[in-house]
């Protein structure tokens, strides 16, 4: 049987074309991921809300198929809809599949105390009108934003075709001397490649959402595994 020690129930926006093969690369033996994809058609509110409407027939979806942990995999919808609805979905997974769930979001956060950053750099893909959020979520955990830097793309699918060595330049640009650790954010921002360098030539942590979000489920899920090449936080047995 795939998925012998844990199975992950990704929900994922379908412009999203990033996390799985991420994730594929970084699962320990025994542990496997299976998707429900729901429609996405950009950031703005509405087509947020669709998302969010879609999002629980994937938990259902996944439900089916007796994960171990359910992993809502887009950091903007937590930005847009806030953290009321992020808890609120947390707790609809849980209830309605009887097992733990966290957030793209949440699992950032966390994999950002877990390396004892009060002080972050981020480098982003989004626009202007999402960054501004950024500070009242990371505020949330008590965690600053000292300096961001971001890259202008067109669409969402422009994010998924640019190189890891944007993530690695872009993360280097937004890195300042008071910044304890760097974070890199998206799910379909190619990262785990170049994490490992970032924090050899900087010499602080280096977290990324994808890695955030495998570390947490995998937690979550009671898989105890200590996965080097992929940066400090993905080489942390489980807390």
């Amino acid at each position: 049987m795939y998925g012998w020690r844990a199975r992950i129930g990704l929900v994922i926006p379908t412009n999203n074309t990033v996390i799985e093969p991420e994730f594929a690369r970084m699962m320990p033996d025994g542990v496997s991921a299976f998707a429900a994809r729901i429609l996405s058609s950009g950031l703005a509110a509405d087509a947020m809300e669709n998302m969010v409407k879609n999002s629980y027939r994937a938990v259902e979806e996944l439900r089916s198929g007796d994960m171990s942990v359910i992993a809502y995999a887009c950091l903007a919808t937590t930005l847009v809809k806030g953290l009321n609805w992020t808890a609120e979905f947390t707790k609809h997974a849980e209830d309605s599949t009887g097992k733990p769930a966290v957030t793209a979001a949440i699992a950032t956060l966390e994999g950002l105390q877990a390396q004892g950053a009060k002080r972050v750099a981020l480098a982003t893909p989004y626009p202007e009108h999402i960054n501004k959020l950024l500070p009242q979520l990371f505020a949330s955990r008590g965690i600053q934003i000292v300096s961001l830097r971001s890259v202008a793309v067109k669409d969402s699918l422009e994010v998924c075709r640019l190189a890891p060595a944007v993530a690695y330049q872009l993360a280097r640009q937004a890195d300042v001397k008071k910044a304890d650790a760097v974070c890199i954010l998206a799910t379909d921002f190619r990262t785990i490649d170049i994490l490992d360098a970032l924090e050899r030539d900087l010499g602080k942590p280096a977290v990324s959402t994808n890695q955030a979000i495998l570390w947490r489920a995998l937690s979550l899920g009671r898989v105890d595994a200590a996965i080097p090449g992929f940066g400090s936080l993905m080489a942390k047995t489980a807390p």
